[in-house]
This record gives structure tokens, sequence and C-alpha cells, in this order.
């Protein structure tokens, strides 16, 4: 059994260009949630390498503000995330200094998919085991470390299509702009500043796609997402030892 741990502020969190932006007021999403703890592994070789997620468990799909089956959620059957970025671009410790913390910034291309099944609710027609619900390919990605007990968090935007029933469910149309993010909360020990690493210790995040309405950058939320991942941490850390 899973233990669900509540994500704070994690479900907004979306990386394009080094700047922290998110849509307007009741935009209208689909959002693959990812329960904790997670199977997968997310690892960064060193290098001019990718950071890649593979075999990452994706729990349910809901959909927010949509045109039909607005906040139902419907349970995801056998369904994995894996993703591979584009190449390290660069990587350092945070501007003050005297912290081993470290982040890495990663390019364009790569890949990003959820393949599985799903369980659509109220209907007799679920998507079939091993469908591909969402392809995509990465417009940019972010790892920083949270300077404690090694927590991690990643965040990544991408664009995709998405399998057709699972629109039709929703009441969407494969012409529909989105735009797509995950964020990922995971652990592993601290390589220093910029270095490989390799986690199989993976807690909640999710998988968002926006429907694309100008998103507005918003600077004072990046203080707010911080904060909130902030006050997750402690809880993990306390689960995390318990292991």
């Amino acid at each position: 059994m899973k233990l669900k741990i509540p994500m704070v502020a994690l479900g907004v969190g979306l990386w394009a260009m080094g700047l922290l932006v998110a849509p307007a007021a009741k935009a209208v999403s689909l959002d693959f949630n990812i329960g904790a703890p997670t199977a997968g592994t997310v690892s960064y070789a060193g290098g001019s390498t990718a950071l890649i997620g593979t075999g990452i468990e994706v729990d349910n799909v809901v959909g927010l503000g949509t045109p039909a089956n607005s906040n139902v959620t419907s349970v995801c059957l056998s369904c994995v995330l894996n993703f591979n970025t584009g190449t390290l671009i660069s990587a350092g410790g945070p501007p003050s200094s005297g912290s081993n913390n470290g982040w890495w910034s990663f390019g364009s291309s790569g890949s990003v998919t959820i393949t599985g099944g799903v369980d659509l609710q109220g209907t007799t027609t679920d998507i079939a085991l091993g469908s591909t619900l969402l392809n995509g390919t990465f417009n940019s990605a972010f790892v920083q470390d949270l300077g404690t007990q090694g927590f991690k968090v990643t965040f990544g935007t991408f664009s995709d299509t998405k399998h057709p029933d699972l629109l039709t469910y929703y009441g969407l149309t494969a012409e529909t702009p989105f735009q797509g993010a995950f964020t990922l909360l995971f652990a592993s020990p601290n390589p220093g500043t910029g270095g490989a690493f390799t986690s199989t210790s993976i807690f909640s995040g999710n998988v968002v796609n926006t429907v694309d309405v100008a998103p507005v950058p918003l600077p004072g939320a990046v203080l707010l997402f911080g904060s909130g991942l902030m006050g997750l941490v402690p809880m993990l850390r306390r689960y995390y030892s318990a292991l």
C-alpha cells in the first residue's frame, strides 16, 4: 500500500528558461499523479549526459476544469513514466555559497512518455494496457538539491500528444494547444555540485498538461513554491529515515 504524502505546491511547478511560470486561474488541465513512495529510477551519469527516468509508477489521471468529466479521477492501470532529457547544459551551486547543494540544467530534445491503461470512470470502454497515453519532447529540465537528507526536485517542460480516447473522455480534441510540465521529488546521496547520481527512492510528483492560455511569469511564485517544498521535506525526511 502506498503512503500518500501531500505534495505542498509541487503540482504547479513549471520551469522554463530559468523562469517559473503559472497559467491563469481556472486553467483547463489533465493531471497525471504519482503517489509516494513509487517504483522507478532517476539518474544522471555525469558529464554531458541526460537526466533519465525509468519505470516511474503513475497512479491516476484527473481532468481539472475540463469540458467533460471535470474533477473525475480515473485509475491508471500499470502506467509508467519514462523520460530522458536533452544533454546537460550547466551545473553549479546556489548563488550564495558555502553550501554543497547543487543544481543541474538540461536542454531540449529527449523524450517523455506515459504508457499503460486507464479505467475511465463511468464508461464501459477503457483504454487498453500498454497504450501510449502521453508522448512528448522536452523543452528543458532542471534538478535542484534541497540540501537536506539528499532530497532533490526535478522540474521539466515539454510539448506532447495524448491518447485520443483520453482527450475525448475529458471533452478535449487533438488540436487543443497544451503546455506540458512535470515535477518529481526523489532522494539520493549528495554527489557534490553538478555530480552524477542515481536514485530509486522516488516520492510524489505529477505530470500536468495545461491548455495553453499565454502563461504569465510569476517571479514571486518562486519564493512561494520553494517555501512549500521546504515545508514538505521534514515530513519526507521522517518517512525516509524510518525505511
